[in-house]
């Protein structure tokens, strides 16, 4: 019997999904329960950030393979509800939802559907020609080497919405040539690393155009449901945002700042439709997600799913400017390296209207640790350093 090849492609999809999950499934299986000695003592470390039952909070995920797998919720995820915050309660992931654009742009260019080196422009003709001999790179916006100016500095009301209560990524491409004088390049393109947002929201414009369809469809395609995150979703439209029968368990955090004069918390970030966002763009942010499939692409990352393994290798390798000098940065993920250059551990922090997230995953150790949080004040770096030193005094290493 003969399929039709999108039929063919739709099976084989969901093979790679169920030989993923499987092998996800086996590797869960062998970590660990933490101690009650170890719990307890990340009960109290998140006491002490001021996280109780009645304010935002935390979800925690730490993984060490073979020995340890933790992962618990702390907080509200809605304060005016009194909604919990668990394992499956989705977060707003802001820039570690960058990692997941490189990844979909490289799928691409391990296609042979485009290559690091072409010129921006190709794809984006709106993009204004800043330098005739020096053109703005694929690479560039990956390694953020590109110079461009932050598009959260430009005027919201200069933007041409095309859709009437919400921006998306298309009505900013015309405003860089449309404001170059007075938002030139910020430096030479090349010529040293500054991250800016724009270079992810131009990656996954290209990813849109030259894979013709959505990003929100072709990530959740290629990638969500390949690694088995069967609740992970882009937010690019209200429509993109999936209600399901299990909302209650899978419910949606909202972020909070804190205000001081008012001494209580302020929701600001939410999804469609308790919550309308006016600036839809995605790419350098977007993804939402939860512990549970965080596990899942933490799983995929080990395995170095989803490109050739030269390609991982580059995407972690320390980018260089034009003429040689490195940073620690590679193509979609934050590298931390010892003195002789060589990368120890890599991942990705996340901020964004009362989110504050954290990605990271140490090669020596290979342990994982992953933080999503609902509340402006909590500093996930601290928070990190914290529990890797309980980790290490109660789990053998």
């Amino acid at each position: 019997m003969l399929f039709p090849r999108s039929a063919l492609r739709q099976m084989l999809r969901h093979f790679t999904a169920f030989l993923v999950l499987a092998t996800a499934t086996a590797a869960l299986a062998q970590d660990l329960r933490p101690s009650a000695a170890l719990v307890s003592a990340i009960d109290r470390l998140v006491a002490r950030s001021g996280i109780d039952e009645s304010s935002p909070g935390v979800a925690i995920f730490i993984r060490v393979p073979g020995r340890l797998q933790f992962q618990k919720g702390y907080g509200l995820a809605s304060v005016k509800d009194g909604t919990p915050i668990t394992p499956s309660t989705l977060f707003e992931l802001a820039s570690c939802s960058k990692p997941f654009t490189a990844t979909a742009l490289l799928m691409l260019v391990d296609r042979g559907m485009l290559t690091l080196d072409d010129d921006v422009r190709d794809y984006i003709p709106e993009l204004p020609e800043y330098s005739s001999d020096n053109p703005i790179l694929i690479r560039d916006l990956l390694q953020h080497t590109s110079g461009l100016p932050e598009y959260f500095d430009f005027d919201d009301e200069d933007v041409p919405m095309r859709h009437k209560t919400y921006a998306v990524n298309e009505d900013y491409l015309g405003m860089f040539a449309r404001l170059k004088k007075d938002y030139p390049l910020e430096f030479r393109t090349g010529s040293k690393h500054e991250y800016t947002n724009s270079n992810y929201l131009l990656l996954a414009t290209i990813v849109q155009r030259v894979a013709k369809q959505p990003f929100s469809e072709f990530v959740r395609d290629e990638i969500f449901l390949p690694a088995g995150m069967q609740h992970t979703f882009v937010c690019q439209s209200p429509k993109s945002v999936p209600q399901t029968e299990d909302d209650d368990k899978y419910n949606r955090a909202f972020g909070y700042e804190w205000r001081e004069k008012k001494e209580t918390w302020k929701p600001s970030w939410g999804t469609p439709p308790e919550w309308t966002q006016k600036v839809m763009v995605v790419g350098d942010g977007g993804v939402w997600s939860n512990l549970e499939d965080m596990a899942k692409w933490d799983a995929a990352v080990r395995a170095r799913k989803f490109l050739k393994p030269a390609t991982w290798k580059e995407a972690l390798t320390p980018g260089t400017t034009r003429k040689g000098k490195a940073f620690d940065y590679g193509l979609g993920w934050v590298l931390y390296t010892d003195d002789d250059g060589s990368v120890h551990a890599f991942g990705h922090d996340g901020t964004w209207a009362g989110f504050e997230n954290s990605y990271y995953r140490d090669l020596g150790s290979k342990r994982s640790t992953i933080i999503l949080s609902n509340r402006d004040s909590l500093d996930t770096d601290e928070l990190y350093q914290a529990l890797d030193a309980l980790v290490d005094r109660h789990v053998e290493e």
